[in-house]
Formats: structure tokens, C-alpha cells, sequence
């Protein structure tokens, strides 16, 4: 494991904190204006503060993974790096790929305490409080393996999702691919095309996995038996997304899809003008999805007509939703633009709107509500929090 000093991590937040944490509900101007370019002005006026500000521990990181209380990303030396969400303190860092494999994703099994990352040929694994790689002796949990290094029998093609220590992901040759990181093995697959480049998604023991030339099936966890599968107009290149008992799916074939989860009979569909590129959000009983040249439209997730309904579409917001506010808004990150906007559930209108020109990417730990990460481009990590409810 490298170790590397502890740097400064408060240098501003001290000010920062005296502006924003002594008093939320005073109206005196913030002795600082902005920080790693996020204005606090505006972060006010968005109903957020700044819990923490981390300053420079590692560069150009990516792959950035929120897990429980643990922020992990690839840095520029392709070194896996871990920081406390609680504090935003640096816990510890450790070689992974020493740019030998391309690095695709990062899992954690919080029961054995260990975290891997999946590339397009091995599995690496670390022990998830020390960084360090793991052996029988010091971490004798049930399911946790002793094998640092993992060879895939299937070139992964895309990132992985995780359920207990089965790794579920997609290959190069269009296989579904099951691989228990307890044993260091693959131990099922299913064919899906002849590629599959989208990550899958999973719920109550169903895996929903699409291929290449838009094939779409859905596949039992425990048998590798298809519950059914489809053939969709073209490829799927968002996750789809599964929620009471429906899939989700957003389709380059400029199509937004309503489908039964156990039997694959469509529910509604929706024609849009733009191939679609985003997973769907659902909020409720509404679904929000983006649709490139024309905004953010929310639609009825439980359509009572088969073309679909339509609620409203708000031209002027470009990004997608990422969580909730406590003022049962949404939050929207437009990322090309680097614009974070609340939204009106009911007619779309923009309530909020924060610039953040300096922000590369944005992550939240909870779709309701959820707490902010930014990582700008001076390689800064803030957490930003909800201020209390004003309504």
C-alpha cells in the first residue's frame, strides 16, 4: 500500500463554515465568496451548505464510487483511493492497475469488507478498511477471498454491479457473466448478441441486460434462466432502470419504454424526437427523463394508454435528475453546461439555479435528499448538505 501524507484539508473551510454553519437562517453576506469556484451566494440561495472541502490529495481522479460512508476513485497513477465521507479525510491509497487493463468500475462487499475493481481482463480486491491486499488471516469473514488478483474467463466490457460477492457484468462477446469473487471464478453465463456495452441492472432477483444490436432480456440470478427476452429497434446504451415491478428503458431508437418485469409485455411506450442516451428517473409516480435538443419531460411511470403520457417538458433544463430537495423538488445536473438547477415536480419550472463552472463531475449518496460530492478540475472534493426545509 502507498502512503502518502495528510494533507491540508480545512484550509478554507474554516471561513467557509463560519459563513455557512453558524447561522442558516441569517440573511449577513458570507465573508468568502466562493471556494474552488462554487459561490456560496448561490449555494445559499439552492438550499445548500458546505459540510466539508478537501483539498488536493490525489489528481484526474475517476471512477468516482460512493459506498456507505466511503468515497473511492481512480487517481492519475491508477492508484485506488479512499476517503472518509463523514470528515472528507484521506484513509488510504493502493496501486490497482498500473495502466496495464482498462479499469471499468469499483464494487464493495460491505459484509466482507472488501472492495474490488473490475478492468476488461482481471478483478482486483482490497480490503475495504486498510487498502491493503488480502489474505485468509486478516479477514477470516465468510465470503471474502484471499485472491488478490482475479483473471476473468470473459473480457468484461462494461462495469460490474455486485450482489453478495457475485460480480454481474457485460463481455466483449455478448455474454452476461456471473463471477464470485468468494472463489476467484465465473461461474454462469448468458448469452445476450454478440456485445454488450451497457452495465445491467437488478432487482428482486431479476437481472435486466441488453446487447449490442438492442437486444433486451431479462434473467433469473439464481438459474441463468431467461424469464423472456425481446428484440428493441436498436441498441440500448443507458441502464435501464427497474421500479415496481416495471423496466424502464431508454432507447437510441428514440423510444422510452414501460415494460413488465416477470413477463416482458410492454406497458406503454413513448416516440420522442432524439435518441436517448440517459437512464429514466422515476420520482414517484412520475418519470423524468432527458431528452437531448429538447430538456427535461416528465411522463406518467404507470401510463393508463399504451402510447405513454406525457406531463410537461421544460426546454430550459438540460441535465438529468439526481436526487430529491427537502422542498420535494428535483435536483438537476446539466453536465455539459456544468448548471445545477431545481425543478418544479408539477409544471418543470427552474426554482433554482447554481453555475458551477469549476465542477467536472457531481455525486449523490441518496436519490431523496441525497448529500452532494463535487470534484472540480483543481482536483478539490466538496460535500455540499441540504440546509433545513423552507417551505
Amino acid at each position: 500500500m502507498r502512503k502518502i501524507p495528510l494533507l491540508c484539508f480545512f484550509a478554507t473551510v474554516g471561513l467557509v463554515c463560519f459563513s455557512t454553519l453558524s447561522d442558516d437562517r441569517s440573511n449577513s453576506t458570507p465573508a468568502i465568496g466562493s471556494t474552488h469556484g462554487v459561490n456560496l451566494s448561490d449555494l445559499r440561495d439552492l438550499s445548500y451548505r458546505i459540510d466539508w472541502v478537501n483539498q488536493q490529495t490525489a489528481k484526474d481522479l475517476r471512477l468516482a464510487t460512493l459506498s456507505d460512508d466511503t468515497l473511492y476513485a481512480i487517481d492519475e497513477y491508477e492508484h485506488l483511493v479512499c476517503y472518509d465521507l463523514d470528515s472528507g479525510a484521506w484513509r488510504w491509497s493502493s496501486p490497482v492497475g498500473n495502466h496495464v487493463y482498462r479499469l471499468l468500475g469499483i464494487n464493495t462487499n460491505e459484509k466482507s469488507r472488501q472492495v474490488y475493481v473490475n478492468s476488461d481482463a482481471v478483478i482486483y480486491t482490497f480490503e475495504s478498511d486498510t487498502g491493503n491486499l488480502p489474505t485468509h488471516t486478516s479477514n477470516p469473514i465468510q465470503g471474502a477471498t484471499d485472491k488478490a488478483v482475479q483473471k476473468l474467463q470473459w473480457s468484461a466490457n462494461t462495469s460490474a454491479i455486485i450482489t453478495g460477492t457475485t460480480l454481474l457484468y457485460g463481455s466483449r462477446n455478448g455474454e452476461l457473466v456471473w463471477h464470485d469473487c468468494g472463489i476467484g471464478f465465473s461461474s454462469r453465463t448468458y448469452s445476450i448478441a454478440d456485445t454488450m456495452s451497457t452495465t445491467p441492472a437488478l432487482s428482486n432477483g431479476i437481472i435486466v441486460a441488453t446487447g449490442g444490436n438492442g437486444a433486451l432480456a431479462a434473467i433469473d440470478l439464481k438459474t441463468a434462466r431467461a424469464h423472456w427476452m425481446i428484440q428493441l429497434l436498436d441498441a440500448v446504451v443507458a441502464t435501464p432502470t427497474i421500479s415496481n415491478g416495471t423496466v424502464y428503458i431508454a432507447g437510441t431508437d428514440q423510444y422510452l419504454r414501460a415494460i413488465d418485469l416477470h413477463t416482458g409485455r410492454p406497458r406503454w411506450k413513448y416516440l420522442t424526437t432524439a435518441e436517448l442516451t440517459d437512464s429514466p428517473v422515476i420520482v414517484g409516480d412520475a418519470l423524468y427523463q432527458r431528452i437531448p435538443g429538447v430538456g427535461l419531460s416528465s411522463f406518467s411511470a404507470f401510463a393508463p394508454d399504451i402510447t405513454g403520457e406525457k406531463r410537461w417538458t421544460a426546454e430550459k433544463v438540460r441535465g438529468t435528475v439526481i436526487t430529491t430537495t427537502p422542498n420535494n423538488r428535483l435536483l438537476c445536473w446539466d453536465t455539459q453546461n456544468r448548471i445545477l438547477q431545481e425543478v418544479d415536480t408539477k409544471h418543470g419550472s427552474i426554482t433554482g439555479t447554481m453555475p458551477l463552472p469549476t465542477v467536472r463531475e457531481v455525486l449523490v449518496d441518496d436519490d431523496k435528499n441525497g448529500n452532494l460530492i463535487l470534484i472540480t478540475d483543481d482536483d478539490a472534493i466538496i460535500k455540499l448538505i441540504p440546509r433545513l426545509s423552507q417551505n
